[in-house]
């Protein structure tokens, strides 16, 4: 048996690196894309993390305040409210970015209704609009 080795021309040798090359580019621009996306999910999580923490912060010290007016020591009903309207613009920030790591994990959101679909949906399973618009 015989074997016959064809050497490319220096032409065929240069588009076949180029090939290559221009592969091995693609592949790290995929991984570097799919690198900052996993960096986005961490700083979301802490963010989310930072919040939850601190709403309960603000809420325990809503509960202490009016166990001490239970306990006869009176607390004043705007500081009580104050930190309620700021629990509820920390709750509104929270839940923002529950909505971005959830659309990072690849849940879309439809256009219309706002309902949570699958992200391999082409229409929302809850009022049948296309989803294609986000």
């Amino acid at each position: 048996m015989k074997f016959t080795v064809q050497i490319p021309s220096r032409e065929e040798a240069y588009l076949a690196a180029d090939r290559a090359a221009r592969k091995a580019k693609k592949a790290a621009a995929g991984l570097e894309r799919r690198a900052e996306e996993a960096v986005n999910r961490i700083q979301l999580r802490r963010t989310i993390r930072d919040l939850e923490e601190e709403i309960g912060l603000q809420l325990r010290e809503v509960g202490e305040l009016v166990y001490a007016t239970h306990r006869g020591t009176p607390s004043d009903s705007e500081d009580i409210q104050e930190i309620l309207e700021y629990v509820d613009s920390l709750r509104e920030e929270l839940e923002a970015h529950q909505r971005e790591l959830r659309t990072l994990a690849g849940v879309r959101f439809c256009p219309a209704c706002g309902e949570e679909n699958d992200g391999a949906n082409a229409f929302c399973h809850n009022c049948g609009q296309p989803l294609s618009g986000e």
